[in-house]
């Protein structure tokens, strides 16, 4: 570096890393402009989550998802969700019966037909985005900046192709919005309009109970609050009533005494955990969407950094108030919060990220391009993540299927139904054809054989010292050899 490079300011329109980010920025747009942008989404989509539909085995709390299918589909259970033979009515499960439906045809449950129905929705989150920001006037390179925060959000990343219902949610629900915003950026709300919304909501609802469609909710109620738009209130109860209909339907149909204690303790009216305060609730989301709490922390100076808003101001306003006002109340939720409960403000964050970007391009390219460093770096993270160490590291990626893999060949060669206690082999289990029942260790120790126990070691003690001649231990699974496999001869 020369000695007047030396004297030149870090930041500034006269710096030399302006004239980097003037450059990253130029490419930016050409990249916009020199390819079909919907096909640039589609490739991005599908390089980041194609690879992790194939090869990520079921992690973490997935196998929930894919049981409450795989009871579905072989024991008929659609309305009731089971967990094999165990009856599982927390929550209404969308995400699993969705599952259910696009497996029934091959007559099996896979983490194809698992993994894919998560990932398409990734893909329409990213559509909304981008057609919402072009919608509203944005330029090309601002939609695909925005769709990149979105991409490259590491809540998003470790989500793209996971099996929970946290990312069909929230695109279930800015599904909603955009509909919604549709109407009002055209002037009027036919009624057909607000039956889609209800009908969105109703989705989202039944993904994983009704409190998260307050994000709507509240979000669009206040900002008709601020603006005064008392006409759209019929319309916003129609949308209402639409939503909770096919939402309170399940509740009723499934209800039985006692259900009320655990719906109030997953609803978090009476939390059974504490959860981390205000504090480190956004410190954690921070990390958590990290491209975009880059571009929210910038977007209050966008006039002093040189920029101007191009989109409408209802607009902002309007995106503003579905991204926090439901936020604000889940962080300071008695009981605390976690990072995914705020999952369905990440679309609206990222899309105001768009707008900064198209704010800033024109007049502080430098400044746009900033927005555009940690996406970048995030997404190449994410593109080795799925296509160089999925593929080259099975044990790190595909222990549950592995583990599946070694626990069939045994289990086929002296055929019995499998017992398992607890939460052993949550995301094992799945994997496995054959009859499969849950069960605690007292009943294990009374069964008659032949049967196969998946147990933790303190219990495969007591069963195996319960019953040694007919009780002894075949195979150590799971990703740290945590579960036994035993086996009860008759």
């Amino acid at each position: 570096m020369s000695q007047s490079d030396r004297a030149r300011p870090w930041f500034g329109k006269d710096s030399a890393l302006a004239g980097i980010g003037v450059r990253l920025a130029e490419c930016w747009d050409g990249l916009a402009k020199r390819f079909n942008p919907l096909l640039l989404i589609v490739g991005a989509w599908a390089l980041l989550c194609l690879p992790l539909v194939l090869l990520r085995g079921y992690n973490s709390d997935e196998g929930l998802a894919v049981t409450i299918a795989r009871s579905a589909v072989e024991g008929g259970h659609w309305l009731e969700p089971y967990v094999f033979n165990v009856r599982w009515v927390e929550r209404p499960t969308l995400l699993s019966w969705l599952i259910a439906l696009v497996s029934a045809p091959f007559g099996e449950v896979t983490q194809l037909t698992s993994r894919l129905t998560v990932a398409l929705f990734l893909l329409g989150g990213c559509l909304l985005i981008y057609g919402l920001l072009r919608g509203a006037g944005a330029r090309r390179a601002a939609a695909l900046a925005a769709v990149a925060l979105f991409l490259a959000c590491p809540m998003v990343l470790r989500s793209a192709v996971m099996i929970t219902a946290d990312m069909p949610l929230s695109v279930l629900l800015f599904l909603a919005f955009a509909i919604w915003w549709r109407g009002e950026a055209a002037g009027r709300h036919p009624l057909v309009s607000w039956i889609a919304i209800g009908l969105a909501l109703a989705l989202a609802g039944l993904m994983k109970g009704p409190q998260p469609v307050a994000y709507f909710a509240l979000g669009v109620g206040v900002y008709l609050l601020l603006t005064r738009s008392w006409r759209q209130f019929p319309g916003m109860v129609l949308a209402g009533l639409v939503c909770f209909a096919p939402i309170a339907a399940w509740y009723r149909m499934v209800y039985t005494p006692g259900d009320e204690g655990q719906w109030a303790a997953f609803m978090r009216f009476a939390p059974g955990v504490r959860l981390d305060g205000p504090i480190h609730s956004v410190a954690h989301l921070a990390a958590e969407i990290l491209p975009a709490t880059i571009a929210l922390l910038m977007l209050p100076f966008v006039r002093r950094l040189g920029g101007s808003l191009n989109a409408s101001p209802r607009f902002v306003l309007a995106l503003v108030c579905y991204a926090f006002v439901a936020s604000v109340i889940i962080l300071f939720w008695p009981g605390g919060s976690t990072s995914r409960y705020f999952f369905p403000a990440v679309l609206p964050f990222c899309v105001l990220g768009g707008i900064l970007y198209d704010a800033l391009a024109a007049r502080r390219p430098d400044a746009a391009a900033a927005l555009l460093i940690a996406p970048i770096v995030l997404i190449v993270y994410g593109l080795i993540y799925a296509d160089i160490a999925a593929p080259l590291m099975p044990e790190r990626f595909r222990q549950a299927a592995l583990d599946a893999r070694a626990i069939a060949k045994v289990v086929s060669v002296a055929p019995a139904p499998i017992y398992r206690t607890g939460a052993v082999g949550l995301n094992v289990m799945p994997y496995i054809p054959g009859r499969i029942f849950n069960g605690d260790v007292e009943h294990l120790a009374t069964l008659k054989g032949p049967a196969w126990f998946a147990v933790d070691p303190a219990e495969a003690t007591i069963l195996e010292a319960a019953r040694p001649k007919y009780v002894h231990g075949v195979l150590s699974f799971g990703e740290d050899k945590e579960w036994r496999l035993l086996r009860l001869d008759p």
